[in-house]
């Protein structure tokens, strides 16, 4: 697949997340090694700092959890006072991806969480599909 299907794969599947889901404001799709494929970010974010910090946090977790003996992350929330940032994996076998998504305070986590899933399993079957 060349970039530019990618590119629009992942931009379609975080408009529709952003636009349908209650509190979400911004989010992103990036590779596991730190890179930007597609986001949606109100203008004060990096998207360069994002990337790269949304690939770190998830490879921490994971060998957290491969130290631990546990199988490996699914996805991480921090959760602070203003917010929280949900990342996961994109479950698709032909790119390393990554999904990150920013909510405002007072949103159901579950709901968030159910919504970047459930946009990351799309994701991955329109990549199949492709």
């Amino acid at each position: 697949m060349s970039a530019h299907p990618l590119q629009a794969a992942c931009q379609d599947a975080l408009d529709a997340l952003v636009s349908q889901t209650a509190g979400v404001g911004s989010a992103a799709v990036v590779t596991s090694d730190g890179f930007e494929v597609a986001s949606v970010l109100h203008a004060d974010l990096s998207v360069e700092k994002l990337a790269a910090m949304t690939s770190s946090l998830l490879a921490l977790s994971e060998a957290v959890a491969s130290e631990m003996g546990m199988s490996r992350c699914r996805y991480v929330i921090v959760d602070t006072e203003s917010g929280a940032v949900v990342t996961l994996r994109v479950p698709t076998r032909g790119h390393d991806l990554l999904m990150c998504v920013l909510c405002g305070d007072g949103v159901s986590l579950g709901s968030v969480l159910y919504a970047a899933r459930d946009s990351a399993r799309a994701l991955a079957r329109r990549l199949l599909l492709t």
